[in-house]
């Protein structure tokens, strides 16, 4: 097993896979049917051949460069497991920080209603629930395969708290409501910044979870203008942004009339979350 790791993690690199000790041993792990600790106390041990004729076709995939999260079908999110596809956007670790963010907004026990806006596969809004029991949550996607997936983890993490809508932001709620959080993770990439991404995320993923205008910010402004219809008072909004959008999404939020602005830093020290609240 051993030297079949090293094998995977040198071709996978050879294929130009950002990490791929971490991506040989996920696929192997997977292949096995085991954990990724199994793998360094079994080092020694052969693999059977039907063993190695699961991990084979995992492997070439990857080295097509196809998303990992695609690959095993599922996606670890806050400590747990969100099933996604190919078309759906995959979620990152720099995200959870959004889902801290709301929670750390109520206390456990609080009645809250959040909405999560551009949901894709729900790990935001579905995360808020399970760490609120008593909280209930509204996801928006506009991707019919994304809401189906959505719902799907719905069922499986907070069964009965979370509905999902699917179409365009707020023009398909079904009902006024007024939100004590609202959280976006939108497209926020600007088209002119194609290059910057990794090959696997421009050969894969949903362009339109991705890109959101030549500044980046078409998707965003939308949002924060429909902020004050929707926000109750003394509720919360927060955005994921891309670094460089900082400055540029806390104007936004001062203009629509939101109090104590305040933009996030990510654990890489980049700004990633823009903040405010309704007086």
């Amino acid at each position: 097993m051993r030297s079949l790791l090293q094998w995977a993690r040198d071709w996978l690199a050879k294929k130009g896979v950002e990490n791929p000790r971490l991506d040989a041993e996920l696929l192997l792990a997977h292949a096995l049917r085991c954990d990724r600790v199994r793998l360094y106390i079994d080092a020694d041990k052969p693999l059977a051949a039907e063993e190695l004729a699961r991990f084979k076709p995992l492997i070439k995939r990857r080295g097509a460069l196809e998303p990992v999260a695609y690959i095993l079908g599922t996606k670890e999110f806050y400590g747990r497991p969100f099933a996604v596809a190919a078309g759906i956007f995959i979620p990152r670790p720099e995200t959870e920080l959004l889902v801290r963010m709301v929670t750390e907004h109520f206390a456990r026990d609080a009645e809250a209603r959040v909405l999560d806006l551009c949901a894709g596969s729900g790990a935001v809004g579905i995360s808020i629930a399970a760490e609120r029991p008593r909280a209930r949550v509204d996801l928006v996607e506009l991707s019919a395969d994304a809401a189906a997936m959505a719902r799907a983890n719905a069922e499986k993490h907070a069964p009965g708290r979370v509905r999902v809508v699917t179409g365009d932001l707020y023009a398909v709620l079904p009902e006024k409501v007024r939100y004590d959080a609202i959280a976006a993770n939108p497209p926020y990439v600007p088209t002119a910044e194609v290059g910057r991404l990794a090959p696997d995320v421009i050969q894969h993923e949903p362009h339109i979870a991705l890109f959101a205008g030549e500044d980046g910010l078409a998707v965003i402004r939308r949002i924060v203008a429909g902020v004050g219809e929707w926000l109750a008072p003394g509720g919360l909004f927060v955005t994921e942004i891309d670094p460089s959008q900082g400055e540029a999404v806390a104007h936004l939020l001062r203009d629509a009339g939101l109090m104590q602005v305040r933009v996030e830093r990510d654990l890489a020290g980049l700004d990633r979350h823009v903040a405010g609240r309704r007086a």
